[in-house]
């Protein structure tokens, strides 16, 4: 029989985290880890040089909407300005 190795995606692999959450504290660790992980993305995605021709309007918008990931990451771990070095 021939084992695969490796061959799991990035969703089946946040499937199994978020598969293996028994307690309201592993579902808010998960929460915020995918909050984090969406903004990363996020300003990932701002950085692409198709979006340099586009307006300040737009890129005031996107880049407040992946804030609000960061955000909402930061409210579910409870951390604060004051808790942070650089906020």
């Amino acid at each position: 029989m021939q084992h695969f190795r490796k061959i799991e995606t990035e969703q089946s692999l946040r499937d199994a985290r978020w598969n293996a959450a028994r307690r309201l504290d592993d579902c808010t660790a998960y929460m915020a880890n995918e909050a984090q992980r969406m903004g990363a993305l996020g300003f990932a995605y701002l950085r692409r040089p198709e979006h340099s021709v586009r307006g300040p309007s737009w890129l005031r918008g996107a880049t407040s909407s992946v804030a609000a990931h960061y955000r909402y990451a930061r409210e579910i771990m409870g951390i604060t300005d004051r808790d942070q070095l650089y906020a």
